[in-house]
């Protein structure tokens, strides 16, 4: 019994780690087209993007593990059944409950590891998807360079942009210098031109103008070139998580009875959904398990097909019922647990065919 189980373990291994793998693809697929405008266009470093990739990849995993162990189960047992391996492990005495119990466990283990990834990874990949992408905003300038901006984010200086040539140079920009007295009148640099290079912005053809305490004008003069170095100050940065999909189930437990009655909707809905996606993992086991087993005729191509449809279906209907819970016409624990209470029965349902006719 403990060699057809780690048979079967050894044989799901593969395939659920390549779904896996190919949804988590698909569901970056949106954020790596926009990450490549910033790699083209705005000059970021592609290892600073696969950076920010790798933070997205925590919370897409809750989502994508789920519908990967489903298809890699599927994909495993139509292998045994057109091999006629499933048939011969009943001929050795093995029942459907005793195949399925790899399976369940592995669909417990699934549940485990989302919950850390909840717990523990999201919360501190979204902190670091916040810090990097600060970072790089200030390390390269350009990344939020925009023509009629205003950009006032930066520790020692505010930069007016007017216009923004197709290189990335600014035409037209005006720096006042933040003084440490606020009670002083800032110096102004006019620069006809300005590129950023090694975190600091080097205006051309340009001016400066100071002011007294009455805010006439002290001293005025003009240079070739003058170097602005923006300072980045990340090492003291406390970025703290705003957004409720960056917290788990913990923290949005804790913070439901401080937050205003407006956001307690949003909070019970994004707890109820991270617990869904939790136990989503056992009925999709089972489904994946029963739908499979035993059909011979079945190939590869159908049963990715029917793992698509059963995929899509939980997908659609859980969107469906948070987009409605939102607009307050559905429960929270309703919206989020329906597609999964359907999910169990319908799991239930095909488990007790297959105990009947036996495989």
């Amino acid at each position: 019994m403990k060699i057809i189980n780690k048979y079967i373990l050894d044989e799901l291994k593969g395939p659920t780690i390549l779904a896996i793998f190919v949804f988590t693809f698909i569901f970056l697929l949106d954020i790596v087209v926009t990450m490549m405008e910033q790699i083209i266009v705005k000059g970021i470093s592609v290892f600073d993007i696969l950076r920010l990739l790798s933070f997205y990849i925590p919370p897409i995993l809750t989502q994508t593990i789920p519908i990967g162990m489903f298809l890699g189960i599927m994909i495993c047992f139509t292998k045994f059944s057109r091999n006629s391996e499933s048939v011969a492990m009943i001929s050795t005495g093995m029942s459907i409950r005793d195949i399925l119990k790899p399976i369940l466990a592995v669909a417990i283990g699934a549940a485990l590891f989302i919950i850390f990834l909840q717990e523990s990874i999201i919360p501190r990949s979204f902190i670091k998807l916040k810090y990097v992408g600060a970072k790089i905003a200030y390390e390269n300038p350009v990344f939020q360079l925009k023509e009629k901006t205003f950009i006032d984010n930066l520790d020692e200086y505010s930069i007016y942009v007017d216009e923004v040539d197709s290189e990335g140079k600014a035409k037209n920009i005006i720096a006042f210098e933040k003084p440490e007295d606020k009670s002083k009148f800032p110096m102004v640099l006019i620069g006809e031109e300005a590129f950023w290079k090694d975190n600091s912005i080097i205006l051309k053809e340009s001016q400066f103008v100071s002011f007294d305490e009455t805010g006439k004008k002290n001293l005025v003069g003009t240079f070739d070139e003058k170097r602005v170095i923006l300072t980045a100050y990340f090492q003291d940065l406390n970025i703290k998580i705003k957004d409720v999909e960056a917290l788990s189930i913990t923290e949005l437990l804790k913070n439901l009875k401080k937050v205003d009655e407006t956001e307690v909707l949003k909070y019970k809905i994004e707890i109820f959904r991270k617990l869904a996606l939790v136990f989503s993992t056992i009925p999709l086991a089972v489904i994946g398990f029963t739908l499979s087993l035993g059909h011979h005729r079945i190939s590869k191509k159908y049963s990715f097909i029917l793992a698509m449809l059963v995929i899509f279906a939980y997908i659609i209907f859980l969107n469906i019922g948070i987009v409605m819970a939102n607009a307050g016409r559905l429960n929270p624990f309703i919206a989020t647990w329906a597609p999964n209470i359907l999910l169990y029965l319908l799991g239930y349902k095909l488990y007790r065919v297959k105990e009947v006719r036996g495989i």
